[in-house]
């Protein structure tokens, strides 16, 4: 397989948030997953990078039934290791790239590392669906589960929707 699907959390929106969880998984186009990865990543080690909390961000978690960040959490550069480790630098990097990927280079940054991927391997998610037409469903954000590997899954779902018609449209 040589897609990434990554999905992160943070305690924030901007380039320096927090995070608190990293997700990722190998997928196919038809929408066949491989191999997973779930690190669930410390916010304290993170505050001690210097990286940032909003506060929106803090109320919208509250508001969460649950969450499944809080567990056996890793120091932030044992978790950016790990996803080093699981992504293959060929591999193109599926997220939205205007959220997870600035905020991923920047918590690299800190250690003073590039990411395990290109910048020209990042694609996103948001301009699959708008080339493809598809819709979201009207529970779209209801089946977001804010768990980073979860939502990962499913987001292979719905971009292997766009992909199929895109084949099609492309076969016309």
């Amino acid at each position: 397989m040589e897609d990434i699907m990554l999905d992160i959390e943070t305690l924030g929106t901007s380039h320096d948030a927090v995070i608190v969880q990293i997700g990722a998984c190998y997928f196919d186009r038809t929408g066949n997953v491989g191999g997973k990865l779930s690190l669930n990543v410390s916010m304290r080690d993170c505050l001690k990078k210097g990286l940032k909390v909003d506060a929106g961000a803090l109320k919208f978690w509250f508001g969460q039934k649950s969450i499944s960040w809080i567990s056996h959490p890793l120091l932030l550069g044992e978790a950016l290791q790990k996803l080093r480790n699981f992504t293959d630098r060929k591999a193109a990097v599926w997220s939205h790239s205007t959220f997870d990927i600035p905020i991923l280079v920047n918590a690299y940054k800190v250690f003073g590392q590039g990411p395990p991927f290109g910048y020209r391997s990042t694609r996103d998610i948001r301009t699959l669906v708008d080339l493809a037409g598809v819709e979201y469903e009207k529970n779209h954000e209801a089946l977001k589960t804010h768990d980073a590997l979860r939502d990962c899954v499913y987001q292979v779902s719905f971009c292997a929707r766009c992909f199929e018609k895109l084949r099609k449209n492309h076969k016309k």
